[in-house]
């Protein structure tokens, strides 16, 4: 099979699995994430060598923090996925590196700053829940906004992910 044979099927494949509307991709991508971040989740929170620790937080939290750094670090990359493919995963694979360094200074933030400040863990974990939202919400915005950008259709073009005549 020849490299051209390769990617006229790829991109064949590409364009009939790509028919979910930018809401129920981003739906689906949560999902998935979802169902990639709660074993990950569960598995870490036991696991008293994790790379994120319960150095700030209780030891209760643990699971909720730690699907939360997941959920928000895999969710880019499956959306990076739906709008360019191979190249849209390797590309938004940082950005999820990224928002998973963001939620753990966010986390830190939270519990050590409010904690300290006013003493509940209750107002910390809100704080911190209000941060996952945000962050979610930032990448559903995003996602929505490449999905009607004129950039990334021609690039999708470009990339023989579409076909000329599609929009």
């Amino acid at each position: 099979m020849t490299c051209v044979a390769g990617l006229t099927t790829i991109s064949g494949v590409w364009l009939r699995l790509h028919v979910l509307s930018p809401v129920q991709s981003l739906v689906l991508a949560s999902v998935s994430a979802a169902s990639i971040a709660l074993p990950l989740a569960v598995s870490a929170s036991g696991d008293q060598t994790m790379l994120v620790r319960s150095l700030f937080w209780p030891d209760y939290l643990n699971p909720y923090v730690a699907f939360s750094i997941f959920f928000v670090g895999v969710v880019p990359a499956l959306l990076g996925y739906y709008h360019l493919g191979r190249w849209g995963f390797l590309l938004t694979v940082p950005a999820g590196f990224a928002l998973v360094w963001m939620m753990v200074v966010c986390g830190i933030l939270c519990f050590v700053y409010l904690g300290y400040h006013f003493g509940s863990v209750w107002l910390s974990t809100v704080a911190y829940a209000v941060c996952v939202v945000l962050v979610y919400l930032l990448i559903a915005w995003l996602h929505l906004r490449a999905a009607t950008s004129a950039t990334v259709r021609e690039a999708q073009r470009k990339l023989h992910l579409r076909s000329t005549g599609t929009l």
